[in-house]
């Protein structure tokens, strides 16, 4: 499912349905020390849920929040293209969102897990109003921010950064390409088909 075109989401809510499906992801990691820069291709897997999902309890008992604050969330799983490689190796977060009630551009992300460091831990995220999104997450050694746009339906951006107390030690740059469903895939198919029977046959001279 995509968002109506020209509709800029500027909620959370909203996003992570935008966001909704399977996306090839490319990116570049640029490490700011003695480390080889990186680059990869993998598969970005977005499943929204809303405040009923089990999940929803556990993170919020662990970050001691109240349920009733939230409106539901997001699980991402990063899964690598290379057949070789078993889906035991994947990395999946689930994303809580407890929004400002003031401001619904505005409030909190709880994760089950961290990128950074590998606990749970409370983001903040806001919209700007060109509908840029922008996560802030304080570790107990770094922070850590995100930026995310849609590009169009099809596309998203996503770069961020890693500051160590010494300074900031890696940036990331992701291009996410939006893969097709197996329904869009039926969906162009028949509609193929359906143009190609009512062409007229050609007459030959």
């Amino acid at each position: 499912m995509t968002r109506p075109e020209g509709i800029i989401p500027m909620t959370m809510s909203s996003f992570f349905e935008a966001s909704r499906g399977t996306w090839l992801n490319r990116r570049v990691v640029h490490h700011l020390d003695c480390q080889d820069d990186e680059a990869a291709d993998s598969n970005l897997i977005i499943e929204p849920f809303d405040t009923n999902d089990p999940v929803v309890e556990k993170v919020c008992a662990a970050l001691k929040v109240k349920i009733s604050d939230t409106t539901g969330g997001a699980r991402f799983w990063w899964e690598s293209n290379l057949m070789e490689d078993s889906r035991n190796n994947d990395y999946a977060a689930v994303v809580v969102d407890a929004p400002n009630p003031e401001d619904p551009r505005q409030g909190f992300l709880l994760r089950d897990v961290g990128y950074v460091e590998k606990k749970a831990v409370v983001s903040t995220y806001s919209f700007a109003d060109d509908g840029v999104l922008t996560i802030k997450t304080r570790y107990d050694t770094n922070t850590g921010i995100e930026r995310c746009w849609f590009v169009n339906d099809q596309i998203r951006m996503r770069v961020s950064s890693v500051q160590f107390l010494n300074g900031v030690a890696m940036t990331t740059y992701c291009t996410e390409f939006r893969c097709p469903s197996d329904a869009d895939i039926a969906a162009l198919s028949s509609a193929t088909r359906s143009r190609a029977d009512n062409i007229p046959p050609t007459q030959e001279s």
